[in-house]
């Protein structure tokens, strides 16, 4: 199973796809969150402006991820492993142990079950991830395997899942590959899905859902 890459934009064209996007792409990916705001409200507090229905945690959540999203337009130079720690920060307002390898257990809830990933390792982790970023495969299915993997081992102790869609955008935006996205219309189904993914460890299926669904970017003449 291939995964080619959907779009070769330029720079500039990249760039536009996402200050065009960037609104309902934090919208999205906070709701890995459970924020509860609009993607009005999430406008609004982009543009600095009034938003009575958020909460301070949710602007907090919101600033913090175009923060990360605004970092990784801003890099230059390909994305290393050391890279994703800092936008765990990032995304995590530098609260204690963010951007940190988690040295505690967590829990994730499933239907009917839980996941116990295991603590990340401190040598064979950087390994992983420097396979899946320096790998023979398309900018694409890097993107897709590097989403799929921060979220199923969950490195850190929080936002797991905002990191693993911001990472694997960054790689995407430096290729002019497009971006990836969750539809919100798809959101809960995607979620449900992971949890499958978490107890398997298979993710053929989703991959792909992924790369049919999830991929986009513009036609360029």
């Amino acid at each position: 199973m291939s995964f080619p890459d959907k779009f070769q934009l330029t720079t500039i064209t990249e760039q536009n796809l996402i200050q065009q996007n960037l609104a309902q792409l934090i919208y999205t990916t906070g709701k890995f969150e459970n924020l509860s705001t609009s993607l009005t409200d999430t406008i609004c507090i982009l543009n600095n402006e009034p938003a009575p229905a958020a909460t301070p945690r949710d602007i907090a959540t919101i600033i913090s991820l175009n923060h990360a999203f605004q970092s990784i337009l801003a890099q230059k130079l390909p994305l290393i492993y050391p890279d994703i720690f800092v936008l765990n920060q990032d995304i995590n307002n530098s609260r204690p142990s963010s951007g940190q390898l988690r040295t505690n257990d967590v829990t994730v809830a499933l239907t009917n079950d839980v996941w116990l990933p295991p603590l990340p390792d401190p040598q064979r982790t950087p390994r992983e991830l420097t396979n899946i970023l320096t790998g023979s495969t398309t900018t694409t299915e890097k993107a897709l395997n590097l989403n799929l993997y921060l979220s199923r081992w969950q490195l850190f102790m929080d936002g797991n899942k905002r990191t693993a869609i911001v990472a694997a955008n960054a790689l995407m935006i430096q290729a002019g590959a497009g971006l990836l996205a969750i539809p919100e219309n798809k959101m809960h189904w995607y979620r449900s899905q992971l949890q499958k993914y978490y107890r398997s460890g298979r993710d053929a299926s989703l991959k792909q859902w992924l790369y049919d669904n999830c991929v986009f970017g513009i036609a360029e003449n």
